[in-house]
């Protein structure tokens, strides 16, 4: 299955160099076309299909991870479907998400938002597919009993968390997490149909990894979100910061802006059905009261001591 997103974005870069060549842009359309054909008949002759012949559903399939799950799959040679009553997802057939849909798959993926996907596993669950199960959710605290009661009762059910977003083209060097349910066989499944893509793929448990996420997710985007909400209460336009900035400013501003295109609701899941985030939030609000009184205080030591007490953690991890 082609990425077309991805296509259009090759096409609007050529275009622009072509323009800033002093070149028509037509110009650079067409050459970013004939490369893309050529580029699609070249990977038509080399690609690996390990999913040939398997069926795969994608609960979810019309949202964002979703949609990159059901490219994961489709250019692998499964043969995907999507279930999603909110939309549906050009170039896929359609499901209703009925029990005998759910029984014939081989490959049965979870990609809905955090607040929808506990309902959406529960009915998978209940159909007891004969297939892999796996959830791609970013919390796993509210689904967790769910999915140890799917792996206790027979079912092949995993939980997995890829550690990027939808514009991967692949999983090759990424951080993949296999949270274990309970179920080895669906747990070793679920890492070698990513590990074989290249994937770094890490085991932990499923109350470890609400755990981590709190930080790893939760908190980058915590600081994220102050870092722009201060800026925009500055009263300074963006355009005259970003003339004078430097490096650090530069990758603060471009996580910001990258934030601002995600879902609201799916970050906002992340924060609220994550049990560790009041503890985050808390924990954060009180380094800033250190931070304040160090940054306004004439001695420079307390500065000094918080500057080194998070270099010596740093480098020891």
């Amino acid at each position: 299955m082609k990425d077309r997103e991805r296509e259009k974005a090759v096409v609007r870069d050529f275009e622009s160099k072509a323009r800033a060549a002093g070149l028509d842009p037509k110009l650079g359309k067409t050459l970013a076309e004939l490369l893309i054909s050529a580029s699609v008949s070249e990977q038509k002759k080399t690609i690996v299909r390990p999913l040939k012949g398997r069926k795969a559903l994608v609960v979810g399939g019309a949202g964002k991870m979703g949609e990159w799950a059901c490219r994961f799959l489709s250019t692998r040679g499964a043969e995907v479907v999507v279930s999603d009553e909110r939309t549906r997802l050009e170039g896929y057939k359609h499901s209703t998400g009925a029990a005998r849909d759910l029984a014939a798959q081989d490959i049965i993926v979870i990609a809905g938002p955090p607040g929808v996907c506990a309902a959406e596993l529960e009915a998978v669950v209940k159909a007891r597919p004969r297939g892999l199960v796996f959830d791609l959710c970013s919390v796993k605290s509210h689904i967790a009993s769910k999915l140890q009661q799917g792996a206790s009762e027979g079912l092949r059910v995993t939980s997995v968390h890829p550690m990027f977003g939808p514009g991967a083209a692949s999983p090759r060097g990424r951080n993949i997490i296999v949270c274990r349910c309970g179920s080895e066989e669906a747990d070793a499944e679920a890492a070698e149909l990513f590990a074989s893509e290249g994937a770094n793929v890490s085991f932990i448990s499923l109350d470890r990894h609400d755990e981590l996420m709190a930080y790893v997710l939760g908190l980058s985007h915590l600081c994220t979100l102050v870092f722009a909400g201060t800026i925009a209460r500055s009263g300074i336009d963006i355009a005259s910061l970003a003339q004078v900035q430097g490096p650090s400013f530069a990758k603060l501003r471009k996580m910001a802006g990258e934030l601002t295109n995600e879902s609201r609701r799916v970050y906002h899941d992340i924060q609220a059905l994550n049990p560790n985030t009041r503890h985050v939030v808390a924990s954060m609000e009180g380094v800033l009261r250190e931070v304040k009184r160090a940054a306004l205080d004439g001695d420079p030591s307390r500065f000094r001591k918080i500057m080194d007490s998070n270099k010596e953690y740093l480098e020891v991890s």
